[in-house]
Formats: structure tokens, sequence, C-alpha cells
């Protein structure tokens, strides 16, 4: 039976981010996406003009809505809010609609390069952190990792000790596995570190100079699909570092990678899921 996903994401009407990502992606794996929108933007935050409309009062009538229906989703995916209030609204979703056995994966975006987003106070965070102890997964980078643990991001000059406790401390909110994206050693590679069973694994690509928007959504999506699709934790982290590298190498513009390569031509085996199933996208 195929199974159903709920998406909790902004729509960014242009640049390749977000649920304009996500949404393919997770489809290609064969599972029926529904999306819960946060936001409205005419262009993804990379710009510098772009418009957000806040779309709060429209998640909770769609809530109410879904719950006339009796849907029950067997994952949950949730990225960019606008506030304490919509992370609030995606916990109702997960109280309400969400199968108890569901894969949840909670990408906490709070920030990045070293600095919060404005959204980001005390009470968000806060917030986020209840989230996160809801999650089996969770994708932060460097920043929102360090805000997580209530910390000053470190980027430069950390060693893999630093990832590791990080890790452990993550572990701590309540989450299953924690990962951290955006992990790099070695100035020609980076990758993703996560906590599996006591044990920290690492799993890297190379490194590409260049803005490179949407990284983030593609490795969570695929991610997501992966794991929901059967896949072993390790063999989903590997398969969404490569999609990324195969995405960045299609072609890289100032708005986005070419995730789209994933979706068409030539399709490759991801892996095999635990049922012993060719998983391709």
């Amino acid at each position: 039976m195929q199974k159903k996903a709920v998406i909790v994401q902004d729509v960014s009407c242009f640049g390749k981010c977000s649920a304009t990502v996500a949404l393919p992606i997770v489809s290609s794996f064969n599972i029926e996406a529904a999306l819960l929108p946060t936001a409205l933007l005419s262009a993804h935050t990379g710009f510098s003009n772009y418009t957000c409309f806040d779309l709060t009062e429209q998640m909770k009538t769609t809530l109410d809505d879904w719950k006339s229906l009796s849907l029950r989703f067997d994952g949950f995916f949730s990225g960019y809010m606008l506030s304490d209030q919509q992370a609030s609204l995606a916990l109702e979703v997960l109280d309400n609609l969400v199968k108890k056995d569901a894969l949840v994966l909670v990408d906490p975006v709070m920030g990045d390069n070293g600095k919060a987003y404005a959204m980001l106070n005390d009470s968000f965070g806060a917030k986020m952190r209840t989230l996160v102890s809801r999650a089996a997964v969770i994708t932060p980078n460097l920043t929102e990792a360090a805000l997580l643990l209530e910390k000053e991001p470190v980027l430069e000059n950390y060693d893999k000790a630093y990832i590791e406790q990080s890790l452990f401390e993550l572990k701590k909110l309540g989450c299953k596995i924690p990962m951290i994206t955006g992990v790099s050693f070695e100035k020609d590679k980076i990758g993703v570190a996560f906590l599996e069973n006591g044990k920290v694994h690492f799993v890297f690509s190379k490194k590409y100079d260049g803005v490179t928007c949407g990284t983030g959504d593609t490795l969570s999506s695929v991610l997501f699909g992966a794991l929901l699709s059967g896949a072993r934790v390790g063999d989903a982290v590997s398969a969404a570092v490569s999609a990324v590298e195969r995405a960045i190498k299609s072609g890289v513009r100032d708005y986005g990678i070419d995730f789209e390569c994933l979706l068409s031509g030539k399709k490759e085996i991801l892996f095999r899921s635990i049922d012993n199933q060719d998983i391709i996208i």
C-alpha cells in the first residue's frame, strides 16, 4: 500500500528550496505527499528582495479540515516555520494526524552561517526543542545544532570530538538519531555526521566551490524518502549525500542546484531496502 506523508514547510515561488524541492523528491519514492504550508514567499530568502505571507491561519483551518477527514500519515517531515505558534501546530499534526509508528524527520530550520534567523527567540527555540524530542531523525546544520544546544556556533577549526560531543548532546534532547549536516574536516570534503546505536558515523562527498542553495532541502528530502521506503539509516544517508553531489555536478545556479536531475533521465539504484527491494531515483 502506498504510504502517506505530511510535509510542513514554506512555499518559495521562485528558487529551488523547501516545498518545491521536497514534494517532487518525496513523491519520486512513490510516497503520497500532502503539504501543510507555513508561508508563501515570492522567492527564497537568499534573494535580496522577496515578500513573505504568513499562513498560520490557513494552517489552522487546514488542520481542522484534515481532522474531519480522519487522515493518518505514515511519515512527518518538517522544515521552515515562522513562529512558535506554527511549531505548536506542527506538534498538533503529530498528536492528531500521524500514526504512532510513523517516521518523523525534523529539519530544525533556525539559522545558518553562524547566525540565527529573525524568527528565533526563546519561545520558538523551546518549541523547536519539543518538536525535536518527538523526532526519529533530525538534520540540523552546524549553526542549528549549536542553537538547539543553546551554545555559540562553531563553524571552523572544530574536530571529530566536537561533532561527536554535539551529537550525543542532541540525542539527550529526545530524538532517536541526531544528524549534523555540512560537516567538513578537510577543505575538499563535506558531509553528514550521525549517531546510531551509540556510535558516530560520517559520510562525505566532494566539496564544491560556490553558493549551493537548496542542498540541505535536497539532502533531507532524499533522506526522508529513503527512510520511509525502508532504507537502513546508513544507506539512506549515503543515498542522500550522493544525490546532493549528483545535483551539484549537474548544475549550480545562483538560486539553487539542479535537483531535477534526480527525477528524470538515467535512474540509479540508491539502496536495497530492509525488505530486499531495490529503491531507485
